[in-house]
């Protein structure tokens, strides 16, 4: 007999097999349905199967209750911890840029730096470089800087390269290395793409940051020096430390500050007068004298087109 033949004998032999077992009983329909599949070799609709298992309506309530605790024992939490790791990738990506600087290396590279104008700022304390170099940048459209200002900022800064660093450095009364302070000034003039000229208050303080700079980024423009004597320097700051809070403004820390002033400044004005650089204004008279003289300089400066900051050699070593 051959397979086909033999599984035929079988299934029209099942119904009675189990219709003789104590307690179960097929449905007539799905008796004589398994005998037509016997019979025929057919599995229809109408045959044992179907009546052995026919539609429920509860199925289909069963179906979207197993769905709905699928998705909140399994589907909802693994969706929450793939969106937590999303996030965490995302938060490391901003790390690694900011471990990289705010501006890529290419984006650095393709900046017009040659075609930037910058001008150094320098005075003693109580000297008048900050409040002339606020109306410079206000009356003629300069974009001011402050490595103070951006010290701070950068420490402020929720994700930064180099903040943690200047906090420990100011924090130990010790100075920002020159090639952060030079990374700080270059971001911040990429900052400002629309503006052509720069006004770094209080910078250089030293040859060193004076190549940092230039060696990175661009090559100086001017030198604006303010000549203040420096007992006309000491009774502003002693007349604004009524006010101001600082505990700086001292007559002892005062003079202190005006030694650091000329040995670190020296160099750097001499370095910049033997390339013919340095503009300076005499801070005698009132304030609006001093700017009346400081803005003719800078006037001088913008009408000569002639010269550009890419054809100077800039500070040796």
């Amino acid at each position: 007999m051959s397979s086909l033949a033999l599984l035929r004998a079988r299934l029209a032999a099942a119904p009675a097999r189990l219709s003789g077992r104590r307690g179960y009983a097929l449905p007539r329909r799905a008796r004589s349905g398994a005998l037509q599949m016997g019979q025929s070799g057919g599995g229809g609709g109408s045959g044992w199967w179907a009546g052995r298992f026919r539609f429920n309506p509860l199925f289909l309530v069963g179906a979207g209750l197993s769905v709905m605790v699928w998705y909140k024992l399994s589907y909802g939490p693994r969706k929450a911890w793939e969106d937590q790791m999303r996030k965490e990738a995302e938060d490391r990506a901003k790390e690694c840029a900011a471990a990289q600087g705010r501006h890529t290396e290419e984006a650095i590279a393709k900046f017009p730096f040659a075609q930037k104008s910058v001008v150094f700022v320098l005075g003693g304390p109580g000297s008048g470089k900050g409040t002339n170099s606020a109306r410079l940048a206000r009356d003629l459209g300069f974009a001011r800087l402050s490595v103070g200002g951006l010290l701070r900022e950068e420490q402020e800064r929720s994700v930064s390269q180099h903040g943690e660093l200047i906090g420990h450095y100011i924090h130990e009364g010790l100075p920002v290395p020159d090639r952060i302070v030079a990374d700080l000034l270059r971001d911040a003039m990429m900052d400002r793409p629309e503006c052509d000229w720069f006004l770094i208050d209080g910078f250089p303080r030293s040859l060193a940051q004076a190549k940092a700079f230039e060696d990175t980024v661009c090559q100086a423009r001017k030198v604006l020096l303010f000549e203040c004597p420096e007992e006309t320097m000491l009774a502003r700051l002693l007349d604004r430390g009524k006010t101001s809070g600082r505990s700086d403004d001292d007559a002892e820390s005062i003079r202190k500050r005006f030694r650091t002033y000329a040995n670190d400044a020296k160099p750097v004005i001499d370095a910049f007068a033997k390339e013919g650089k340095v503009l300076t204004v005499s801070c005698q008279g009132s304030v609006d004298d001093v700017y009346a003289k400081t803005r003719a300089q800078v006037a001088e400066l913008l009408d000569d087109g002639s010269s550009s900051s890419s054809g100077q050699s800039g500070i040796k070593s």
